[in-house]
């Protein structure tokens, strides 16, 4: 029973992927053991179907070499910390090209969602400006391709790094995993030593969950009751005979009860005006009126 019962918890039917550079693992200081995100990810966040492929210092084509002949995902992980592009400016056109084609490879093996973590910038890894300029044209064309990418600054900043400088401290490698978990299998996500905070907005909202009557418009006010049924009102068939009866009386008293409302709405439409240009004229904020020349009249000959 408790088999089944675990079972039940976990996520058997979906395809994950998990691919991208050494981004994806941690290392230790004292030695090059390197501890990865995907084996917490599947201990502790029970993804079952997870399939990982990492490659250390590798960039776009190592993406698209993967994604031609690698399996259809339901749920894709792109992680990308752009190691091409740390010492010079990238050539846009081959780069544009070689991003096209991981787009239009995503499109066809991913059936569900596609999320980038793009998260590096140059204060942290102690590049120059110009590999934050690289990677913004990157996430730029990631966006505009219709496809999720997240940067993270603040977390990515609050990660230490290992004594390499390159690779996440191994200390990370909880708040990686729940990141990436949070990213696959998005849900509401609560952030280290928030959650006594979590757990009061939840009780607050608990209580809050009576709907709130809408608040009336003022200018409801100024508009007239529309027919609730378009349909009914175009093909409802006249009664000529009622055009002698009481109710054209009624008819009248509505259009004149229309007219007063659209009098009224125009007297007040106008003392605002007037009350906002005299409010501009007397902070000096309107331009001054052109001054008017005296009429010249030739006297009259006798």
């Amino acid at each position: 029973l408790k088999k089944s019962r675990f079972l039940g918890n976990m996520d058997c039917g979906t395809r994950y992927g998990l691919i991208g550079d050494s981004s994806l693992y941690t290392k230790r200081n004292n030695n090059k053991k390197k501890s990865y995100i995907s084996s917490v990810l599947r201990e502790k966040y029970r993804f079952v179907n997870l399939t990982e492929r990492i490659f250390p210092g590798g960039g776009v084509l190592d993406l698209q070499a993967y994604l031609q002949d690698g399996p259809e995902f339901d749920v894709l992980g792109v992680s990308y910390f752009g190691n091409e592009h740390t010492k010079g400016r990238m050539d846009v056109k081959i780069q544009r090209d070689l991003w096209k084609d991981v787009f239009r490879l995503l499109s066809r093996k991913v059936r569900s969602r596609v999320v980038f973590f793009v998260g590096g910038y140059a204060e942290k890894y102690t590049f120059g400006k110009v590999y934050d300029d690289n990677l913004n044209i990157v996430k730029r064309w990631i966006r505009d391709a219709g496809f999720q990418v997240v940067e993270a600054r603040q977390e990515v900043s609050r990660w230490q790094l290992a004594a390499d400088k390159l690779h996440f401290a191994v200390d990370c490698l909880p708040e990686l995993a729940a990141f990436w978990s949070q990213l696959l299998k998005p849900r509401k996500f609560v952030r280290p030593g928030k959650l006594q905070t979590a757990k009061r907005k939840s009780e607050a909202d608990a209580a809050q969950m009576e709907p709130k009557r809408a608040r009336k418009d003022p200018r409801d006010k100024w508009l007239l009751p529309a027919p609730q049924n378009r349909r009914d009102f175009q093909q409802r068939p006249v009664n000529w005979s009622d055009l002698n009866s009481d109710s054209s009386d009624d008819w009248t008293k509505g259009q004149e009860r229309a007219a007063r409302l659209e009098r009224d709405k125009k007297k007040l439409n106008d003392e605002l005006a007037m009350r906002r240009t005299m409010m501009l004229k007397a902070r000096g904020l309107l331009p001054a009126e052109p001054k008017k020349e005296p009429r010249h009249v030739p006297p009259r000959r006798l």
